[in-house]
């Protein structure tokens, strides 16, 4: 692993600032390895970077190392957000959130490695989401048929309902194909609240974080964020939230709907899914959301019960 400027430390999960984490489980070297958002626009006369830290216990943390380090032109300069990392045809994918130069759009690239933690270099020739759109948090998925698909958030920013598509990438992951596929438009669900962003003066219905997970009795469920009204979920604090949408018929294009009840409304959000060595299922998620730089790792047991997911007591 790439060490970089920053001290390397062994640390308990609470005290790791990061946003969006997300746990890839390497069971090779029995080891988990914790990527997020954390470097995400550079300090002083260093560039942005991706992070990552190892543990083989969830609980104590070595890193930072560097999973990627930009090359010099590389078309990401900034908003180094969102990395998720997947074991594809022996190497490993990392989907990440990247911002172009002035007059470039953000979406999501993909980079490649050979070991879990990198280095990570360049794969795809720039974004694979929508050209000529602000789009961000990109994960992957590959159906039954052998299709590959990139699944992410069409901006509110851009569009001020926000959606959230699909693509079809090519077998190489180098590149999308086809028509989006949509899967929600968020101003359509009941729990949400109007977002606002005051230093752009814009207010809409934010979507961020998709995530997939095939269930048990054949559904597709999606888990993905944004913010609630106030009283509505499990804990109603009408804040950051982890919502649910599910297709019955296993596949990306649908038909889906909506649960009205949340996974999460706890000030808690971003969040991604994977399995222990010992099988159990846990949700990987960043509590609080607000207030800004108190954000940390928060690991929640999951169950699957006979209609979806929920917190194991």
């Amino acid at each position: 692993m790439q060490t970089g400027f920053r001290t390397i430390r062994t640390v308990d999960v609470s005290d790791i600032h990061m946003r969006d984490p997300f746990v890839f489980p390497h069971a090779a070297e029995g080891k988990y390895y914790l990527f997020g958002t954390t470097f995400a626009d550079g300090c002083g006369d260093k560039d942005p970077i991706f992070e990552v830290y190892v543990s083989e216990d969830l609980r104590s943390w070595t890193g930072p190392y560097v999973a990627f380090q930009p090359p010099k032109g590389f078309w990401g300069v900034r908003h180094y957000w969102a990395p998720e990392v997947f074991e594809i045809d022996g190497k490993f994918y990392m989907f990440a959130s990247f911002k172009g130069g002035i007059g470039e759009n953000r979406g999501t690239g993909i980079l490649v490695a050979d070991h879990p933690a990198g280095p990570y270099r360049p794969h795809s020739d720039g974004p694979v989401t929508l050209p000529g759109c602000e789009c961000l948090d990109g994960t992957f998925y590959e159906d039954e048929d052998g299709q590959r698909w990139i699944v992410f958030c069409h901006e509110w920013t851009e569009i001020y309902e926000g959606r959230i598509k699909a693509l079809r990438l090519t077998r190489d992951l180098k590149a999308s194909y086809g028509e989006p596929v949509e899967i929600l438009n968020a101003a359509e669900m009941k729990w949400i609240r109007l977002f606002g962003d005051p230093r752009i003066e814009k207010q809409g219905y934010l979507t961020d974080a998709p995530f997939l997970y095939k269930a048990r009795n054949g559904e597709l469920i999606l888990l993905w964020s944004s913010y609630s009204v106030p009283n509505y979920g499990d804990a109603g604090l009408g804040g950051y939230t982890v919502a649910i949408a599910r297709s019955a018929s296993g596949r990306i294009e649908g038909p889906w709907t909506h649960d009205d009840r949340l996974l999460l409304d706890r000030n808690a959000g971003h969040s991604s899914l994977f399995r222990d060595f010992q099988g159990q299922l846990w949700i990987s998620t960043h509590h609080p959301d607000t207030p800004h730089g108190q954000e940390r790792p928060l690991f929640l047991p999951v169950e699957e019960i006979e209609n979806g997911l929920k917190l194991r007591e």
